[in-house]
């Protein structure tokens, strides 16, 4: 079978050539995450943090620069957690018992500076760069008795015939050394008498992680006074006690020479205290960057972004069209909106509702196109869902949602094509995937989320009648089913996509917003509130559920006022927010003005 073009391959696993050919600055926010400083890099999953990191890393920069390692602007690690033993149930043994933090530290450290090694064995140095009487110093002088400072006594085995050959011998002691801790961990399980004396080395991130990494970075060869980035990816993967490290380290603002760039998913960072208890705060101890974008316009950085990706996916598999008309919309359907567009122009002299004629065509056209399709909501349900700006804005700014459709998509094009030639993808397939992808989103997940409650998944609610997933998945259900009411109404503004909260959300309220959140299934902002004097939270259902509800996920959405009253209602009775939507007045539906399009993104 030919190789699909839109195929989801690991970012770790992707050479160097392979991800600066797939790389597309995502994000405005790149550059600050490539300055000096600490970063905690916060996203839904699926949104690139990965891709970025991949992409910062010094092979694939010596090819987007075009650049040499000794010149490079940074030198950037990336140290994955989630696949990797850190989080071993072993270490939570010694919770409260033997030396937690100082055990867990060496263990995170130690992982650390494997990881680095590594990456420095892998790295194309500049050929006659490299100098064995210095690379010797700097073992003997500093590697060696930092790690002798730190209770070390053995012998390694340093292999000097080249650059790459010195740090791979350092990796491979390095992992050595890891391999001699795992017994100590086994020994914590051992029947009832479990012995928790310890007499392994003991490092830290102070002691020998940052003054083993600013030596290093004087050997011949390196990137001379420029920083270094230190990508811990997956840090929600962390327990307790190892987040409180990571926290310490923050605190110790090691920048400009060494910044860390911790990347999470939004609501999984376990907490923001450091080993003492104390809170590390932004901006003081780190900038925090989100990356997940709420609204996905044509003017907006992540729609033009998205065709850049999906562009470069068709030039790699020398499909030669745009992806406008890879992903060409329903014609039948298309000038049926047209139609609706002309007539609303027609009439804009005597009914106008904008300020504009073109307003109302924007506001008004698909709405009317979808009330209008034979009256019922069954038969609403044919609306398709096809077209490069239906499927990049029912990504709701997750990438990796997008490049998941557009595969599935062609593989039900190969596999329909006799001469297995894909040309393009047809709006039915378009539209038969977004569909069965939104039901699958829905429903698998909040299955996989109804799991025992723990200390480490403290959202997550059984035995009750109704835990927080049966809350959440009833919200999700009244807010589809009362956005569609007021799309097919003849109120003035009818595409709402958000509710904003007339009051603070109680406990239960929180709870239920804060899984929805983890989830994907809302995004989280702020708005201005009613009164006009101060800010009220704003929850955005994620637009790849609009073919559920039959919505229209283009464009400006404007949001819904709710109390929390009703909203509880709407967690025990997924369609009472529909029901009260009569006794909701027209002002409470209100338009995201460009002021608030701004604020949110």
């Amino acid at each position: 079978m030919k190789d699909n073009p839109f195929a989801i391959i690991s970012p770790e696993d992707l050479t160097a050539e392979q991800a600066n050919q797939l790389f597309v600055e995502m994000y405005s926010d790149y550059p600050e995450i490539t300055r000096s400083g600490n970063t905690l890099i916060m996203g839904a999953r699926g949104c690139g943090k990965s891709m970025l990191i991949r992409c910062s890393m010094p092979d694939v920069l010596m090819i987007r620069e075009q650049k040499s390692f000794e010149e490079l602007p940074f030198l950037a690690f990336c140290v994955p957690i989630k696949k990797t033993s850190l989080n071993l149930q072993e270490l939570r043994k010694l919770d409260d018992k033997h030396a937690p933090y100082m055990i867990n530290e060496h263990f995170l450290s130690l992982h650390v500076i494997m990881y680095i090694l590594l990456g420095l064995s892998t790295v194309n140095f500049t050929d006659g760069m490299y100098d064995k009487n210095e690379y010797k110093n700097f073992y003997e002088n500093y590697f060696s008795k930092y790690l002798g400072a730190a209770g070390y006594k053995g012998n390694i085995e340093i292999d000097y015939s080249t650059a790459n050959s010195f740090f791979n011998s350092l990796y491979e002691h390095m992992f050595f050394m890891m391999c001699e801790f795992v017994p100590y961990l086994r020994g914590l399980f051992c029947s009832g008498n479990a012995d928790y004396s310890y007499n392994l080395p003991i490092l830290s991130f102070l002691r020998f992680v940052v003054p083993v990494i600013k030596k290093m970075c004087l050997l011949p060869g390196f990137p001379k006074n420029k920083p270094v980035f230190l990508f811990i990816d997956d840090a929600d993967n962390l327990s307790e006690i190892q987040t409180q490290i990571l926290n310490t380290w923050l605190a110790c603002r090691t920048q400009p020479t060494i910044s860390l760039k911790v990347s999470t998913q939004i609501g999984l960072y376990k907490n923001f205290l450091t080993s003492s208890g104390i809170l590390v705060e932004s901006p003081h101890d780190y900038q925090e960057v989100n990356i997940s974008y709420l609204y996905t316009t044509k003017s907006n950085d992540f729609y033009s972004k998205a065709v850049d990706v999906l562009r470069k996916r068709l030039r790699i598999a020398q499909i030669n069209v745009e992806p406008s008309e890879f992903f060409p919309v329903d014609d039948k359907q298309e000038k049926g909106i047209r139609d609706e567009a002309e007539k609303i122009k027609r009439a804009y002299s005597e009914k106008g509702r904008g300020y504009r004629e073109n307003d109302d065509v924007r506001r008004y056209a698909i709405p009317n196109y979808i009330r209008d399709l034979g009256g019922t909501h069954k038969s609403r349900m044919t609306y398709k869902y096809a077209g490069l700006d239906n499927i990049i804005h029912l990504s709701s700014g997750i990438i990796r949602y997008l490049l998941d459709a557009a595969a599935n998509m062609y593989d039900r094009a190969y596999n329909n094509a006799l001469d297995k030639n894909v040309k393009y993808i047809s709006p039915t397939i378009q539209n038969e995937v977004m569909r069965d992808k939104a039901d699958f989103y829905l429903f698998n997940e909040l299955r996989k989320s109804n799991c025992v409650q723990s200390e480490e998944n403290p959202i997550a609610i059984t035995n009750s009648p109704y835990n927080a997933t049966d809350k959440l998945g009833n919200l999700i259900n009244a807010m589809g089913k009362t956005f569609h009411e007021i799309l097919i109404s003849d109120r003035a503004e009818r595409k709402v996509f958000s509710i904003a909260l007339s009051n603070v959300p109680d406990d239960e309220l929180k709870q239920v917003f804060g899984l929805g959140v983890r989830l994907g299934f809302l995004h989280e902002s702020y708005i201005g509130n009613k009164e006009g004097n101060g800010r009220t939270l704003l929850y955005v259902l994620n637009r790849c559920f609009a073919p559920i509800f039959t919505l229209d996920p283009t464009g400006f959405q404007g949001y819904l006022f709710m109390t929390n009253k009703d909203l509880k209602k709407a967690l025990y009775n997924g369609k009472r927010l529909r029901n009260i939507l009569s006794d909701v007045s027209e002002n409470e539906v209100r338009q995201l003005t460009i002021e608030d399009f701004l604020d949110e993104v």
